[in-house]
């Protein structure tokens, strides 16, 4: 398999987001999902661009119910799968557009506030089915 970029938030989800994938677990997992791309959006409108093949290679796979958690994932590579770790990680490029980290600052910045926009989701989600 190509090298991917991939950042792990699972340690920032707090005491609530478990209690809600314990207790709604398939609602969570499509909420869950709709952040995930909202990510991905704005990890796109980071990347840095020569091509446009790395910026064209993000994308969410899941979400994956699993026993005790869900699994939703933001992927780069594809394509640009030889240089996309070296650009996320070099922070000492010069990018015209984008930044070093894009993903990982997006997802870094976004995770105290996951919860909370998973659980208003579900919300919203009740408020019209």
């Amino acid at each position: 398999m190509a090298d991917v970029l991939y950042f792990k938030v699972q340690d920032t989800i707090t005491p609530a987001l478990r209690r809600l994938i314990a207790r709604i677990p398939e609602q969570v997992a499509d909420a869950l999902a709709v952040e995930a791309r909202i990510e991905t959006d704005e990890a796109r409108r980071r990347t840095p661009v020569d091509t446009g093949t790395l910026e064209a290679s993000g994308h969410v796979e899941g979400p994956v119910v699993r026993q005790g958690g869900v699994e939703v994932a933001i992927v780069f590579g594809g394509a640009a799968s030889a240089y996309a770790i070296y650009v996320h990680e070099n922070l000492e490029a010069f990018h015209p557009h984008g930044e070093a980290k894009f993903l990982e600052r997006t997802l870094t910045e976004s995770a105290p506030y996951l919860a909370d926009r998973v659980a208003r989701r579900i919300d919203l989600r009740r408020a019209v089915t």
